[in-house]
């Protein structure tokens, strides 16, 4: 299969992020889900709203959630001080080096079908991120998986720039005696 890829807008890695924190703030205690992401709100607001982890950490995850490759020192200096530093570098920052798919459409039956592009691609950077995918289908329930992969599922899921999971519903298990 062809890769198509086309650089991330500031504009697309911002509406990653605020979907990211739609999905997951509501279930993290250390999260505030009241709290709008926006370009311009420091690093330290964006840390704190999404209970995220030191710099050094965070650097290291974007790069690779998005998979790139941008150094440490680099991301000391967008990322620090905290207090002064905003969300718009962050994002110019991504956009610079990260390359997200394109879809294409697929021949299925004779008939051209964006879908199967999309979810074919889906599958192979869920594979990429070591999902077994072996048996996974258009219509396996995702629950499934979320229950397993959650953290790769998400993040593929807000990559692809388009809003696929509408709400996270997380039974808890009881624990204790």
């Amino acid at each position: 299969m062809t890769i198509n890829v086309a650089k991330y807008t500031e504009e697309e890695i911002l509406e990653i992020f605020k979907e990211q924190h739609r999905l997951c703030s509501p279930h993290d205690p250390e999260a505030d889900p009241m709290i709008e992401i926006t370009a311009d709100m420091n690093i330290s607001e964006w840390r704190q709203a999404n209970d995220l982890v030191n710099w050094r950490q965070l650097g290291t995850f974007l790069n690779k959630e998005f998979r790139i490759n941008i150094s440490e020192d680099t991301w000391h200096r967008t990322l620090e001080p905290s207090k002064s530093r905003k969300l718009r570098q962050v994002c110019q920052l991504i956009s610079q080096h990260a390359d997200r798919d394109t879809y294409e459409s697929k021949t299925l039956l004779g008939k051209r079908c964006l879908e199967a592009g999309v979810f074919l691609t889906i599958k192979r950077n869920l594979s990429d991120k070591g999902v077994d995918v072996w048996d996974l289908s258009p219509s396996s329930l995702i629950e499934d998986y979320m229950n397993k992969y959650f953290s790769q599922i998400l993040e593929e899921a807000t990559l692809t720039g388009t809003k696929m999971i509408s709400e996270i519903h997380i039974e808890r298990k009881k624990k204790g005696f």
